[in-house]
């Protein structure tokens, strides 16, 4: 009997621990779909150098072009393509942005490209700058139109650096954004800057800051004059060893072939 009962007693244990102790299920809940935070490399890569300006840190890297007849000014307005279509189609091996443009997809002044002017130059204070490459493969940047036969001319702006020294500028309704800059040096290379936040590879300087970071390499890379390009969103990087890519269209390219 004594058995038995403690048969009956081991039988409903066993029955509790499988009714009880069976492992509950468990319920992974996935976040919601967002757009996806883009961050630049903790190590910085070649060929750039990072310089606090206002107490904050940024991030300039540059792209040395000792021989202006491998750019190539390639205009994006109405066809809408990807920087990186171009690196993958074999056209360009770097790619940067150019200058700004309208609400109708215009150049917003001068653009000529492979010798034949798309829009003329229109004066305006803050786009006071003109990057050109003339028929010899001579690159300038000047605060007045080209009067020689160009290959290439954009006009941009406002000048950042001037004769060796940053420009002071006063910028209204300034904000933070990535800045892509192109600047010639006294050996007369031309040499494409961006300027952003390690951090946050969309924001950078404000404009007005801008100059006064792009001194910290002003002697470094001997540059003589710089000129701001289009920025933000609408800018893109692209060399080997680091690829800031656009969020949105970008006006034109300057392609490196």
């Amino acid at each position: 009997m004594r058995i038995l009962l403690a048969s009956v007693v081991l039988i409903s244990v066993v029955a509790i621990l499988l009714v009880f102790g069976k492992p509950m299920p468990v319920t992974t809940e996935h976040p919601s779909s967002s757009t996806p935070t883009l961050s630049a490399s903790p190590s910085p890569p070649s060929q750039s150098l990072d310089i606090i300006e206002s107490g904050r840190t940024y991030r300039v890297a540059w792209l040395i072009l000792p021989d202006p007849s491998a750019i190539s000014l390639i205009p994006n307005f109405t066809q809408k393509r990807t920087a990186r279509s171009l690196i993958n189609n074999k056209e360009c091996k770097e790619v940067v942005n150019g200058g700004f443009y309208t609400k109708d997809n215009q150049p917003t002044g001068l653009f000529v490209a492979n010798f034949k002017t798309l829009r003329d130059n229109i004066p305006n204070s803050l786009l006071n700058g003109y990057i050109f490459i003339d028929q010899n493969n001579t690159a300038s940047i000047a605060s007045s139109p080209p009067k020689q036969t160009v290959r290439l001319a954009l006009q941009t702006g406002p000048i950042l650096i001037r004769d060796g020294a940053p420009i002071k500028l006063a910028i209204r309704d300034d904000e933070f954004a990535r800045r892509v800059v192109v600047g010639i040096s006294q050996k007369g290379a031309v040499i494409f800057l961006t300027v952003y936040d390690p951090e946050n590879i969309w924001s950078g300087p404000k404009l007005a800051n801008t100059p006064g970071v792009l001194s910290g390499v002003i002697e470094r890379l001997q540059l003589t004059d710089a000129l701001n390009l289009d920025g933000g969103s609408a800018s893109v990087f692209i060399r080997d060893d680091l690829s800031l890519q656009e969020l949105t269209s970008v006006g034109s390219f300057f392609c490196i072939q």
